[in-house]
């Protein structure tokens, strides 16, 4: 994977082999958990800087005041960045965007 991260795993039956469409379908579910688990690459500059300013304290309409923007424009930022990043929460948006460096 990027920057050199790999993981490994052990599958095995006690009763038999792995016939090559078992085989198939596991690979298949590790390459969608895989990929079900990287950042997402579709966050907006204006939704990460969001994100940022929350990370720091502040409320969104602290927020909307500094970037000259309604409170509104700010919740649509947050909302597409929690659906973006697959969270529940704002805090958890923050949380995953951070553990994924993308603030």
């Amino acid at each position: 994977g990027p920057g050199g991260q790999r993981s490994f795993g052990n599958f095995l039956r006690d009763d038999r082999e792995f016939d090559n469409d078992e085989i198939a379908a596991l690979k298949d579910r590790l390459q969608s958990m895989h990929a079900a688990m990287a950042p997402p690459t579709n966050l907006t500059v204006a939704e990460l800087e969001a994100l940022r300013m929350v990370e720091n304290g502040l409320l969104v309409k602290e927020i909307a005041n500094a970037l000259g923007v309604t409170d509104g424009a700010i919740k649509l930022r947050l909302k597409g960045a929690k659906a973006k990043l697959r969270a529940k929460t704002g805090s958890q948006a923050v949380s995953m965007a951070r553990s994924f460096r993308l603030i």
